[in-house]
């Protein structure tokens, strides 16, 4: 089955689905849509409100995420946004292929990502994620003071007759955590579903830790409680010391982290694929006549060593024929050959008389 049968086996026309639209804070706008028509790969859908908010924009170029059908079956695809006009009618292009919910935390790709984890003290799920829901809470209170840190109360004017309007002094982008720059990042692989990382002490299957990684691009910090659910020995890492592979599932995990890990992994697999098609699709005429070229004389030189080579034989076996018929013909007769042919011609001798 192509893409194409695929998209209109998922994607029909009057159907009501989910659009995920990113923001520049890594959070993930959720609306629904109506599809208007399909064809082919081409999706028109109009959405539910007259207006977005003000931090969410639509342009083209930008991947949305569409989701169709129920809890538990429910699958979805990324659409890139081919026009822009009314925010309420929009043409997009699928790409990719259709991924379930099940599928979707196995996509996985291998990063260098700052990491932390720990055993905590306690192992009772209940009061992990009591403490985990108190973390994330604190941690979210904090973000809010630093966003409202950066607005000042400067007034416009002295002298007009208007509220008090206040500037923002710092930028829009995340302030960074100083704490997470001592962090040395490592190598991880990780998917929507869980992480697998090198660890230099063993841990049980079913051990519960709590896990911070730092997403980049923009930075966010994702706070879980996960559980070990695969640990083995890795010789090959080094032999200074013990390390073990050691595969983590998520427990608890907010959807809008699981959401930035989802996107951070798009956002990598689509710079790689662009760098393959920038490699090998996307080459020059003049690098493919240099190819060309270079192929050629290489051919030529070869096939002028392999002349070379073969004259060079057949001298050789042309001189060693002329030595030995030579030698056979004139070659020095020893003091046996002598006394047997002196020998034979005495008896001749003897004979003709």
């Amino acid at each position: 089955m192509g893409d194409f049968d695929q998209y209109a086996n998922f994607f029909t026309s009057g159907m009501k689905v989910g659009v995920g639209i990113p923001m520049p804070n890594a959070e993930v706008f959720r609306d629904w849509a109506l599809i208007h028509n399909i064809e082919e790969d081409l999706v028109s859908l109009q959405l539910s409100r007259d207006q977005l908010p003000v931090n969410v924009h639509l342009h083209v170029g930008q991947i949305l995420e569409l989701r169709g059908g129920q809890d538990g079956s429910g699958y979805s695809c990324r659409a890139i946004i081919v026009t822009e006009g009314d925010e309420r009618e929009i043409l997009l292009r699928l790409i990719g292929e259709i991924i379930t919910d099940e599928l979707r935390e196995f996509y996985r790709i291998d990063a260098f990502l700052p990491i932390k984890y720990y055993i905590p003290n306690e192992q009772h799920l209940e009061i992990l994620k009591d403490e985990w829901e108190a973390r994330r809470w604190k941690r979210q209170e904090k973000e809010l003071e630093r966003k409202l840190q950066r607005w000042d109360g400067a007034i416009i004017g002295t002298s007009a007759n208007l509220p008090q309007e206040r500037h923002q002094e710092a930028p829009v982008e995340e302030e960074a955590d100083e704490a997470w720059d001592t962090i040395i990042p490592l190598a991880a692989n990780i998917s929507g579903g869980g992480i697998r990382v090198i660890t230099h002490q063993y841990y049980e299957t079913g051990t519960i830790l709590l896990l911070e990684m730092l997403v980049p691009g923009p930075r966010r910090i994702v706070d879980s409680v996960v559980r070990v659910v695969f640990a083995s020995r890795n010789y090959a890492a080094g032999k200074d010391q013990e390390y073990y592979n050691t595969a983590m599932k998520y427990v608890y995990i907010d959807e809008r982290d699981r959401d930035a890990i989802i996107n951070h992994i798009s956002t990598v697999q689509l710079k790689r694929i662009r760098q393959l098609r920038e490699r090998y699709l996307f080459r020059s005429a003049a690098d493919d006549v240099e190819d060309v070229l270079l192929s050629s004389g290489r051919r030529w030189v070869l096939i002028g060593r392999r002349a070379v080579f073969t004259l060079l034989f057949l001298a050789i076996v042309l001189i060693m024929v002329l030595y030995f018929k030579h030698y056979s013909v004139q070659h020095p007769k020893n003091e046996i050959e002598e006394t047997f042919e002196g020998g034979i011609r005495r008896y001749l001798k003897k004979l003709g008389k």
